[in-house]
């Protein structure tokens, strides 16, 4: 047997273990890199070198901003106000849900930190409007998906540092734009099943009521403001200029120094940078050419995107996104790119039906997107085994039919997004 075959054997059976025992692969992941290319006869430097020390600093410097934001309520009084000029049309409620959350997760957090903040203050409003909590939160989360893929948060950073060593740049904003359609198509969806535009109850929030932003907070919105002003309009590197922002905010005590660090997502940092050591070492043993080929003779240049989009898609349902999908996927998108001399247009359009369908099947109760809503509503309502039970099949069911619409869009060649991008 091949060590390529072999290599892939191997992450088969790691990303089986962090789905059945509910561990973080990146630990494994870099234990069994470490065999694996130790067997196949590379370095312990060759092996290490696939841990991306760059992505690492990046996303710990997004996370910690955004920690502090989020940690001395920034966050969540800017959701609030925002709620609460909408007044007593309630109706747009489930628009702003989306919104607001997109919005968000778009200027950094991303979706896990703006899918936990905004899903559980959705879950609570709609309790207190009495109206549908599954509904609100799914508006949330859809969101917090939706708006994930931009420069300035952990997908889109990630989709960067993955895409850079293989020669692709210049597609920041047609991969948030592309992610961005695909949550707001099955947004619309979800509101069209839950009669969204029946929303009627009374706003308990009032702009007079809640408090003014404080000093601290302030400051906190004005670096964030100044940090998407100099990444996007004059290109500094987002990891770098956040660390910057971030020790401002604490020279001025904006927020509590070990509060912020106990909010970076280090177990999703070390799974990231964790199974991109063992993709590298995949892709040096010859997994990645091995699966590409295969799927090349299976797919013409017609079904490469629906193809790769229900990969991405089902190979969600059991492993993270960014953690597993994107590391493991945007390689084999590359080759699948050469195969056809698609060139850069076709990956392009490729890690856009991968990123897209893979946030749309996170709604699962087995990821961490429906895991969120699940928690949230226990947590603020009791609820029996059987009404989790229904909640988990309600979820799972949405995330398959929210796959399956991807799949399709990708299969009209929708995220090409009419060559705009």
């Amino acid at each position: 047997m091949s060590m390529a075959v072999v290599s892939l054997i191997v992450l088969a059976v790691v990303v089986a273990i962090g789905f059945i025992r509910k561990m973080n692969i990146g630990f494994i992941s870099i234990g069994a890199a470490f065999i694996v290319g130790t067997v196949g006869g590379m370095s312990a430097k060759d092996i290490a070198g696939g841990f991306d020390a760059s992505m690492f600093v990046t996303l710990v410097g997004v996370t910690f901003l955004f920690g502090m934001a989020s940690q001395n309520g920034t966050l969540e009084l800017f959701s609030r106000k925002i709620i609460a000029l909408v007044g007593h049309k309630t109706y747009l409620i489930p628009i702003l849900m989306f919104v607001l959350s997109a919005f968000i997760s778009a200027i950094g957090p991303g979706h896990i930190a703006a899918g936990i903040l905004m899903t559980t203050f959705a879950v609570y409003l709609a309790f207190e409007l009495d109206i549908n909590p599954m509904a609100t939160a799914l508006y949330a989360k859809l969101g917090a998906n939706a708006g994930c893929a931009s420069p300035l948060s952990l997908t889109g950073i990630l989709a960067k540092k993955l895409s850079d060593p293989l020669g692709y740049t210049g597609f920041a904003a047609h991969l948030f734009f592309s992610t961005l359609l695909s949550g707001f198509v099955f947004t619309v969806i979800v509101y069209i099943i839950y009669k969204g535009y029946k929303v009627h109850a009374d706003n308990p929030m009032k702009l007079s009521e809640l408090p003014k932003f404080n000093k601290q907070q302030l400051l906190t919105m004005a670096a964030i403001v100044v940090m998407v002003v100099f990444c996007i309009g004059f290109h500094f590197d987002t990891g770098l200029f956040a660390f910057i922002c971030a020790t401002v905010l604490l020279l001025f005590g904006c927020a509590d120094e070990k509060k912020a660090i106990k909010s970076i997502p280090w177990g999703t940092l070390i799974m990231i940078c964790g199974v991109g050591v063992l993709i590298n070492v995949i892709k040096t043993l010859g997994g990645i050419n091995l699966i590409s080929d295969g799927l090349s003779r299976l797919m013409t240049r017609g079904t490469a995107e629906p193809i790769m989009a229900a990969t991405s898609g089902i190979l969600s349902w059991v492993s993270s996104t960014t953690g597993v999908v994107m590391p493991t996927l945007y390689p084999i998108a590359d080759q699948i790119a050469q195969q056809f001399a698609g060139g850069s247009s076709m990956y392009v359009e490729l890690i856009s039906a991968i990123t897209a369908t893979s946030f749309a099947a996170a709604i699962s109760p087995l990821s961490t997107g429906g895991a969120i809503i699940m928690s949230s509503y226990s947590a603020a309502k009791e609820t029996t085994t059987a009404e989790m039970n229904n909640m988990f099949k309600t979820l799972f069911l949405l995330s398959v039919a929210n796959v399956g619409v991807n799949v399709i869009m990708a299969a009209l060649h929708v995220f090409t997004l009419g060559g705009m991008f």
